[in-house]
């Protein structure tokens, strides 16, 4: 039986690009584009539907309630390919792609991969892979509704940490300069008033340093 890091490992970006690239159509259809830092793309925009394989850079992955606000249901980067929109259309509504950085990608037409894809007999693998990484990102925000709040926010950091962090051999993760007080409150689900509280408590127990960007987690193994 297969475990998904296993399909996942046969269903990169780069494996997804050499496939497409095979095809005398690929630079008809996909196409590379720099993405400023805030620029937001509507998933369920059926006119401008794309898929989008990052290169470099991080998406928040955002959902809207009726006010305009926005939390954030996962980070996206590079790690797996088809992961920002599915080739069938069914994104949640009021779903967002935010840069959270600048961000470089590849911008392919949906119809081409899907195409291409089923000649190669590769769509049921790419499509399962895209559907357990949608899974996987919305099981672990369904999980952290049922965590206390000071819970959630030390559960989100230790995520953000280990999944955009950049690790020193003194074992502590350096956090992308974006990450800040806001952006851990849309993440956890929680105000910015009440997440700047527990900030400052994990400042004083020595597992954050927040005194200058970027952010450091000097002690992962406390959250």
């Amino acid at each position: 039986m297969y475990s998904d890091e296993d399909i996942f490992k046969e269903t990169t970006t780069k494996s997804l690009l050499q496939i497409l690239k095979k095809n005398e159509d690929f630079h008809e259809n996909c196409y590379q584009e720099i993405f400023p830092k805030g620029q937001e793309i509507k998933l369920n925009n059926i006119s401008g539907f794309k898929i989008y394989l990052v290169e470099s850079g991080y998406f928040t992955y955002c959902l809207e309630n009726e006010h305009g606000n926005s939390g954030i249901i996962c980070f996206v980067g590079g790690e797996v390919a088809v992961n920002l929109v599915p080739i069938i259309n069914e994104e949640p509504e009021d779903s967002i792609l935010r840069a959270l950085t600048e961000i470089q990608c590849w911008v392919l037409e949906p119809e081409f991969v899907e195409r291409v894809l089923s000649e190669s007999g590769q769509k049921e693998k790419y499509l399962l892979a895209n559907l357990l990484y949608t899974r996987r990102a919305y099981f672990k925000a369904s999980k952290r509704t049922f965590m206390k709040k000071e819970a959630r926010i030390r559960a989100c950091l230790k995520d953000i940490g280990l999944y955009m962090g950049r690790v020193t051999k003194e074992r502590e993760y350096v956090l992308p300069e974006e990450i800040n007080n806001s952006i851990l409150a849309q993440y956890a689900n929680t105000t910015r008033e009440y997440t700047n509280i527990i900030v400052l408590k994990l400042r004083k127990e020595g597992i954050l340093d927040d005194s200058h960007k970027p952010w450091v987690i000097k002690n992962m193994n406390a959250l």
